[in-house]
C-alpha cells in the first residue's frame, strides 16, 4: 500500500475513533444525566414527606418545570440536584454525600429511595428529629463509606441488612431509641473504623462477631441495657484505640484478653456489674492514658503492676469492692494527674511515693479504711486541686503543703482524726469552693482570711476543738450555701454581718457557748432551708425577721435560753417539717397563725412556760410527732393522730391537760385550780345575789297584794283588822279577808 492510502486509511480510522469516542462520551453524560434525575427526583419526593418546617429548610431542592432547559445539557440548573443545600456531587453529576447535620429535619427515612444513589458514599443526618425505624432498603448504598444517623429519634431495631454495607468505615447510630439486640451481621464490616452505638436502649450480650473488625479504633456502646460478659473475642481489636462501654449490665470478669489490645488508650467500662480482680494483663497496656472502672464490683487488690502504666493521665477505680493497700508503684505514674479510689475497702497507709505525682491535680481516697499519715508534700508541685480523704482512719497532721496551694478548688478531710492548729496549715484560696474539715481533732481559731475565699459555697468546720469567735469577715463569703461551725468551744455573739450571706441555705452554729440574740440582720437569709442554733446560751427574745424564712422546713433553737413569745411571724413556714424550741423560756400562748404550718410533722416545744389551749394544733393533720412536756397548756388534748398517739412523757407536765391518753385524766372529771376558784366565785357570789333577788321579788308580790286590797278600804279599817289577826301569820288572801 502506497503512502498516498495509508494517510487515507489513517484519516479513516481517525474519524472512525472520534465517532466512538463521542458517541461514547454522550452516551455517558446521558447516561449520568438520567442517573442525577432519578437522584433529583428521589431527593424532592422525600422531602415532601417530611414536615412542613422541614421542607423550608430544604427550599433549594425544586425541579424545573418541564420547559426548561434540557437536563442533559446543563447539569449546574437548578434541577440539579448538586447544587442544592447539602448535597455534593461527583465530576459527572451524580450525588456522592448528603450533609443534612444539624438541620431541624422532622419526618422520617420511609419514603427515601436508597436505590435511588448508586454513588452515594457519605451519609450525615445526625441532630435532627427524624424518627421512625431504619429501613433495610439502606443496603442499597453499597458504595456507602460514612454514616451517621446519631441524635435523632429513630426506633425499632437496627436492621441486619446494614452488614451488607461492606465498604463502611463509620457507623454512628447513638443518641437514638432503638432497641433489640446488636445485630451480629454487624461483624461483617471488616472495613468499619469506628462503631457508635451509644445511649439507645439496645440488650442482649455483645455480638462476639464485633471481633472480627480488625480495623477498628474507637468503639462506643454506653447507655444501653447490655448483658452478659465481654467477649472475649474483643482482644483480638489489635487496632482500638478508645473502648466505652459504660452504664449497662456486664457481668463477669473483665477478660485477662484485654491485655491484647496494645494500640489502646482509653478504656471505659464503670457503670455495670463485673466482678473479680483488674487482670495484670491491663497493666501492660503501656499506651493506655484513660482507665475508668468505677461503680462495678471488682475486688482483690490493685495490682502492684500498674505502675508499668507509665503513660496513664486518668486513673478512675471508684466504688468497688478493691481491698488490700496501695501499691507503692503508684509513685511511678509520672504522668498521672486524676487519681480516684474512693469509696472502696483499701486499707492501710497512702504511700509516701504519691508525693513523687509531681502532675496530680485530683487526688481522692475517701471512704475506705485508710490509717496513717496523709503525705505532707501532697501539694508541693503547685497543682493539686481536688483533695478528698474523709471517712477514713487517718491521724497527724493536716499536710502543711496545703497552706501555699493556691490552686484547690475542694477539700474534703472529714471524719478522721486529724490534728492541728487550723489557724496555721490553712492559707488564702482565691479558687476554693468547698472545704469540710469536719469531725477531726482541730483546734486553733477561725482566720478572719477565710472571708478572702470569694466564691466558697460550703465552709464546714463542725466537730472539733476551735475556739475563739466567729469572725464578722465571713459575711463576705457570699456565695456561701452551707455554713457548719456546729459542736465546736466558740464564743461570742453570732455576727450582724451573717446576714450578708443571702445565697445560705443551710445555718448549722449548734454545740457551742455563742450567747446574746439572734441578730435581726439574719431575716435577710431568704434561701435559708436548715437552720441549728441548738445547744448555746442564745438569750432574748426570737426577732420577727425569721419570718422571712419562707423556704424553710428545718428549725432547731432548742436548749437556749430564749424568752417571751413564740413570734407570731413563724406561722409563715409554709414547708416547716420539724420545729424544735423546746428548753428555752418561752412564755405566753401558741400563735392562732400555727394552724398555718400544714407541712409540719415534728414539733418539740416542751420545757417552756408555755400556756393557753392547744385548739390551734386541732386541723394539723400532718403532724405525726409532738412533745409539749413541762408547760403550763390546759384543756383537752387535739383530736389529731400526734397528740392521740402521744406517750404520757410527751404530754407530762401540764397539769391542766386532760383526753384519752393513758396517765391524763378524763376531761369530764378533771378540776384544775382555775376551775375551783371559778367554782368558788359561783358559791360566794352568784347564789347570795340569787337569794337576794328571791326575797326583793316577794316583798314585791306582797307590796302588790295590799296595794290592791287598800283600794277599797281605808286606812283605819285596815289598822283594826290588822290589830283583830296580828297572832296568826297571814296570807295575801287571810289579809284580804279581814275586809
Amino acid at each position: 500500500m502506497g503512502m498516498g492510502s495509508a494517510s487515507a486509511f489513517e484519516k479513516v480510522c481517525s474519524h472512525i475513533c472520534f465517532a466512538f469516542i463521542t458517541l461514547f462520551v454522550a452516551l455517558s453524560i446521558v447516561a449520568h444525566a438520567s442517573t442525577s434525575f432519578e437522584e433529583a427526583d428521589a431527593l424532592v419526593t422525600w422531602k415532601a414527606s417530611l414536615q412542613n418546617e422541614s421542607q423550608s429548610q430544604l427550599s433549594s431542592w425544586t425541579l424545573l418545570p418541564n420547559n426548561a432547559t434540557n437536563f442533559s445539557t446543563n447539569l449546574n440548573s437548578s434541577t440539579s440536584p448538586c447544587t442544592w443545600v447539602g448535597i455534593s456531587c461527583n465530576p459527572v453529576g451524580s450525588v456522592i454525600k448528603i450533609n443534612l447535620s444539624h438541620s431541624s429535619l422532622k419526618g422520617s427515612l420511609h419514603e427515601f429511595s436508597f436505590s435511588s444513589f448508586i454513588n452515594l458514599e457519605y451519609v450525615d443526618l445526625s441532630q435532627n428529629s427524624l424518627s421512625g425505624t431504619i429501613p433495610p432498603q439502606i443496603s442499597d448504598l453499597s458504595n456507602l463509606i460514612y454514616l451517621n444517623l446519631s441524635i435523632n429519634q429513630f426506633c425499632g431495631k437496627i436492621p441486619p441488612e446494614i452488614g451488607l454495607l461492606t465498604n463502611l468505615k463509620v457507623l454512628c447510630l447513638g443518641i437514638n431509641k432503638l432497641d433489640g439486640s446488636i445485630p451480629q451481621e454487624i461483624g461483617q464490616l471488616r472495613s468499619l473504623n469506628v462503631l457508635s452505638l451509644q445511649s439507645n436502649y439496645l440488650d442482649g450480650p455483645i455480638p462476639p462477631s464485633l471481633g472480627n473488625l480488625s480495623n477498628l479504633g474507637y468503639l462506643c456502646l454506653d447507655q444501653n441495657s447490655l448483658s452478659g460478659s465481654i467477649p472475649l473475642e474483643l482482644g483480638n481489636l489489635t487496632n482500638l484505640v478508645e473502648l466505652y462501654i459504660n452504664n449497662n449490665s456486664l457481668a463477669g470478669p473483665l477478660p485477662r484478653e484485654i491485655g491484647n489490645l496494645k494500640s489502646l488508650k482509653c478504656l471505659s467500662l464503670q457503670k455495670n456489674n463485673l466482678v473479680g480482680s483488674i487482670p495484670t494483663s491491663l497493666c501492660e497496656l503501656g499506651n493506655l492514658t484513660y482507665i475508668d472502672l468505677s461503680q462495678n464490683s471488682l475486688s482483690g487488690a490493685i495490682p502492684q503492676e500498674i505502675g508499668h502504666l507509665k503513660s496513664l493521665v486518668f486513673l478512675q477505680l471508684s466504688v468497688n469492692q478493691l481491698n488490700g493497700s496501695f501499691p507503692t508503684s503508684i509513685g511511678k505514674l509520672s504522668q498521672l494527674e486524676i487519681f480516684y479510689v474512693r469509696d472502696n475497702q483499701i486499707s492501710g497507709s497512702i504511700p509516701q511515693e504519691v508525693e513523687n505525682l509531681m502532675k496530680l491535680t485530683v487526688f481522692r481516697v475517701a471512704r475506705n479504711k485508710l490509717t496513717g499519715y496523709l503525705p505532707q508534700n501532697i501539694c508541693q508541685n503547685g497543682l493539686l486541686r481536688n483533695f478528698t480523704a474523709n471517712g477514713n482512719n487517718l491521724t497527724g497532721p493536716i499536710p502543711k503543703s496545703l497552706r501555699n496551694c493556691t490552686t484547690l478548688y475542694r477539700v474534703r478531710l472529714d471524719g478522721n482524726q486529724l490534728t492541728g492548729n487550723i489557724s496555721e496549715v490553712f492559707g488564702i484560696y482565691p479558687n476554693l469552693y468547698y472545704i469540710n474539715i469536719a469531725n477531726n481533732k482541730l483546734h486553733g481559731e477561725i482566720s478572719p482570711n477565710w472571708g478572702k475565699s470569694s466564691i466558697l459555697t460550703n465552709l464546714e468546720f463542725g466537730g472539733n476543738g476551735i475556739t475563739g469567735t466567729i469572725p464578722s469577715e465571713i459575711g463576705n463569703i457570699t456565695k456561701l450555701n452551707v455554713l457548719d461551725l456546729s459542736s465546736n468551744h466558740l464564743v461570742g455573739e453570732i455576727p450582724m454581718e451573717l446576714g450578708r450571706l443571702t445565697s445560705l441555705v443551710k445555718l448549722v452554729l449548734s454545740d457551742n457557748q455563742l450567747s446574746g440574740g439572734i441578730p435581726s440582720e439574719v431575716g435577710f437569709l431568704t434561701n435559708l432551708d436548715y437552720v441549728d442554733l441548738s445547744n448555746n446560751k442564745l438569750s432574748k427574745s426570737i426577732p420577727g425577721s425569721i419570718g422571712n424564712f419562707s423556704r424553710l422546713f428545718h428549725m432547731d433553737l432548742s436548749h437556749n435560753e430564749f424568752s417571751q413569745g413564740i413570734p407570731i411571724e413563724m406561722g409563715m413556714f409554709f414547708q416547716l417539717s420539724i420545729l424544735d424550741l423546746s428548753h428555752n423560756h418561752l412564755t405566753g400562748e401558741i400563735p392562732v397563725e400555727f394552724m398555718n404550718l400544714q407541712s409540719l410533722q415534728t414539733m418539740n416545744i416542751s420545757y417552756n412556760s408555755l400556756s393557753g389551749i392547744l385548739a390551734v394544733f386541732e386541723n394539723m393533720h400532718g403532724l405525726s410527732d409532738v412533745n409539749i412536756a413541762y408547760n403550763k397548756f390546759l384543756g383537752h388534748i387535739p383530736n389529731n393522730i400526734a397528740f392521740q398517739n402521744a406517750s404520757f412523757e410527751e404530754l407530762e407536765g401540764n397539769k391542766g391537760l386532760c383526753g384519752q391518753v393513758k396517765g391524763l385524766q378524763p376531761c369530764q372529771l378533771v378540776t384544775t385550780d382555775k376551775q375551783q376558784r371559778i367554782r368558788n366565785i359561783v358559791f360566794m357570789i352568784i347564789f347570795p345575789l340569787l337569794g337576794v333577788l328571791v326575797l326583793l321579788f316577794a316583798f314585791v308580790g306582797l307590796a302588790v297584794i295590799i296595794l290592791n286590797c287598800a283600794d277599797s278600804y281605808n286606812s283605819l279599817t285596815w289598822t283594826i283588822c290588822l290589830g283583830l289577826n296580828h297572832k296568826a301569820t297571814m296570807s295575801a288572801a287571810n289579809i284580804c279577808d279581814c275586809f
